[in-house]
């Protein structure tokens, strides 16, 4: 059977793409070991047990006994006497490990010399020598004449006779390494070298398209797109400083506290609940400003807070240091020395300065607060509320390669603090921002441009952000 094997070869004819052969149990568990510690099989402990279960028994010459109650019973801990067809659990496991074994054979980023397989009826697994047998050039024929065969050296005779004999008289074990023999190389002519260039040129071609697949993709990718956007901040010698604002807040005196504790001796006993809790006051209750007070120690909204996180993980990840300053702790002269990351805008006391000069501004010169359009279609873009409650807010993302304090700068704000927190996810999410800024020809090296974000408010919490609109300069 090898010897016609061999020939069968040497004629043309394929092969097929594996067969079941003696392996070398170490090979095997090689392989095993590869598979298990695999991504398709990492996240199943249930899974890899099963796999090394019934490749140990194979392996140990009891590959009959791999029947499902016996397996239920050494591996999933079943009484001997439990039904089988009511507890599945053996013929689920088997075949959640088939989908892995399908999957881990069919990436193109492995490449196993031996597969380990289930075939389905069964719960022995079969080892397989992967093969790919060369399709050879047919022998010249005697009419071959001298020009066509012109430098090409003749197959020394009886070749064949004797790779078969020398096949016939090699050993088989049944735990030896499958035989290794020799195949002798087929001839060569003038026509098969014209043949290989005609084949050459267009594999080439396609080596080039996939190279400029390959190259375009990663200029795209989302991580590329993201590292150049922080270009300029990872360049610079000096942190980025995230600037937060810390917005003015009051709070009811001591006077007012003590007036509603007189009427409802139960409430507000301590100092702490005076701190976390809301002091109810009727409609017709008249407050004067003296009874608010200012509260000193007030740190950012949470929107702000979100923010800051937001961007922190982002710079972290690309290495970028950065630090926090905190409402009057950011100078002008700071933001002159270091990129800047200002998060907010009608709260912050430089931004609005530093980004007068855009596409889109915040403006709170009438009514409401709002995003402006100051070029173009000049759209507005205001705050929704029903019932006294926010249903939808905007958010912008500013880029500038040079601000008017002369370094890098980054701005993201909202109207409202759910509009902050929504340009914020939106400027971590590395996938949404690398489509908005694809969809338009924006050169990143080159160009400033801003977002406007829109998300709808449910229960008192941000949605996901929503590109509106896109200008660069």
């Amino acid at each position: 059977m090898l010897k016609e094997a061999i020939l069968d070869d040497r004629n043309g004819h394929s092969s097929p793409a594996s067969e079941e052969v003696p392996i070398a149990p170490d090979l095997i568990r090689e392989e095993l070991q590869r598979i298990v510690a695999s991504r398709h099989f990492r996240t199943s402990r249930r899974g890899k047990e099963f796999l090394q279960y019934v490749v140990d028994e194979k392996i140990n010459g009891h590959g009959d006994l791999l029947k499902e109650r016996l397996i239920g019973v050494q591996l999933f801990g079943r009484k001997p006497d439990y039904a089988t067809g009511e507890d599945p659990v053996v013929r689920v496991q088997a075949g959640d490990v088939r989908r892995r074994l399908e999957s881990y054979h069919a990436d193109p980023e492995i490449q196993a010399d031996i597969l380990i397989q289930i075939p389905v009826g069964s719960y022995a697994p079969v080892f397989l020598y992967r093969k790919s047998i060369p399709h050879y050039e047919p022998w010249p024929s005697p009419e071959t004449t001298h020009a066509e065969a012109e430098g090409v050296d003749e197959a020394p005779s009886g070749t064949m006779e004797h790779l078969s004999a020398a096949a016939e008289s090699l050993p088989h074990g049944q735990n030896d390494h499958p035989p290794v023999v020799p195949v002798a190389s087929a001839p060569q002519h003038a026509g098969w070298r014209d043949r290989r260039w005609r084949l050459a040129i267009p594999a080439a071609a396609c080596l080039a398209l996939v190279a400029w697949l390959t190259f375009s993709y990663l200029r795209h990718s989302p991580d590329s797109t993201l590292k150049t956007f922080w270009q300029p901040a990872s360049l610079s010698a000096r942190p980025v400083l995230i600037c937060l604002p810390k917005p003015i807040v009051y709070r009811p005196s001591e006077k007012l506290y003590d007036q509603y504790a007189a009427k409802h001796p139960e409430a507000f006993a301590t100092r702490e609940s005076r701190r976390d809790q809301i002091l109810p006051m009727a409609p017709t209750d008249t407050v004067q400003w003296s009874d608010m007070v200012p509260v000193r120690s007030s740190g950012p909204g949470i929107g702000a807070v979100v923010a800051a996180v937001n961007i922190g993980k982002l710079l972290t990840e690309q290495g970028i240091r950065f630090e926090l300053r905190f409402g009057e702790e950011a100078t002008y002269a700071d933001m002159r020395d270091s990129p800047v990351v200002i998060v907010g805008a009608i709260n912050t006391e430089w931004a609005s300065e530093l980004t007068s000069e855009s596409n889109f501004v915040f403006d709170e010169s009438r009514d409401a607060p709002k995003i402006l359009e100051t070029a173009g279609s000049r759209r507005v873009w205001k705050m929704e509320s029903r019932d006294g409650n926010i249903t939808r807010d905007y958010g912008l993302i500013t880029r500038q390669l040079s601000g008017k304090a002369g370094q890098f700068l980054v701005q993201v704000a909202g109207i409202s603090h759910f509009g902050t927190e929504a340009a914020s996810e939106f400027l971590a999410n590395k996938k949404e921002l690398t489509g908005a800024l694809h969809s338009k020809p924006i050169n990143l090296q080159k160009q400033n441009f801003q977002i406007v974000v829109s998300t709808d408010i449910t229960a008192g919490r941000a949605g996901p952000p929503h590109v509106v609109a896109i200008g660069s300069w």
